[in-house]
């Protein structure tokens, strides 16, 4: 019967894989804390050059966050659409920069450079509207670069295919279960590779419907935990049919 759960050492075959199919995936550009956070958050459920076109129009709107604290939600979401769930994204901005705010005094969060990466983790999630993988985006992708996973759906789903997790439990228990398997001496570099890995063979093999197993780097060692027999096709479907998330 297979584990739902993998040794340590199966992140690193996984990683190596995958490196010889898509090349190595380094950090090029890193935005600041808050500007990681507001970004992943509108980009939940999102196509990536959506959400960049989208981040971008809001912050030549608002080229200081401070001032988005006070903006109304119909400006906001005017500028952010055709981002999914607009209008919703739209009434969280203000309202989780005031709640940081009053948290901290300011709007500054390079103090999470310093947290223990357990209680930076802790201490996000715990502001409206962040959940695991905006957490974990903004400690990963900003400048603070903590080494922490960022748990995607198509993270999730390759992850889980392959033994990694089990199929149920939340957000942050799958997050934790992954970062239970990191090997010693890995770096927030080769957890953010992984991600970047893992994320495009989830869209382009491993997609939700019809992955395109016989074409994996790695299924030789994929119990395909979750794929039925009429799912396991031959033919390559590059992009699938769910939706890419963005960082």
């Amino acid at each position: 019967m297979q584990s739902p759960y993998a040794l340590p050492s199966d992140l690193t075959p996984v990683r190596d894989r995958l490196r010889a199919v898509f090349g190595p995936q380094l950090a090029n550009h890193r935005l600041d804390p808050l500007s990681q956070m507001i970004r992943a958050l509108i980009g939940t459920r999102t196509y990536d050059e959506v959400t960049w076109a989208a981040f971008i129009r809001l912050h030549q709107a608002f080229p200081d966050w401070e001032t988005l604290t006070t903006a109304e939600p119909d400006g906001i979401e005017a500028i952010i659409d055709p981002v999914v769930g607009a209008d919703q994204k739209a009434r969280q901005l203000p309202i989780l920069l005031r709640v940081i705010r009053l948290k901290r005094g300011d709007l500054d969060l390079s103090f999470l450079a310093h947290e223990p990466v357990d209680e930076a983790m802790d201490w996000l999630t715990r502001l409206p509207g962040i959940n695991p993988k905006i957490a974990a985006s903004t400690l990963a992708f900003s400048t603070l670069a903590r080494p922490v996973l960022v748990v995607d759906p198509h993270v999730h789903r390759v992850t889980r295919r392959l033994g990694l997790v089990a199929a149920g439990g939340t957000a942050r228990q799958v997050y934790d279960d992954l970062m239970f398997q990191v090997p010693q001496g890995w770096t927030e570099a080769d957890l953010f590779e992984l991600h970047w890995l893992l994320k495009p063979h989830g869209q382009s093999i491993c997609s939700h419907f019809d992955p395109a197993c016989a074409l994996c780097a790695l299924k030789d060692i994929c119990p395909r935990v979750g794929v039925s027999h009429d799912q396991d096709r031959e033919v390559l479907a590059f992009g699938g049919r769910d939706g890419a998330s963005g960082r």
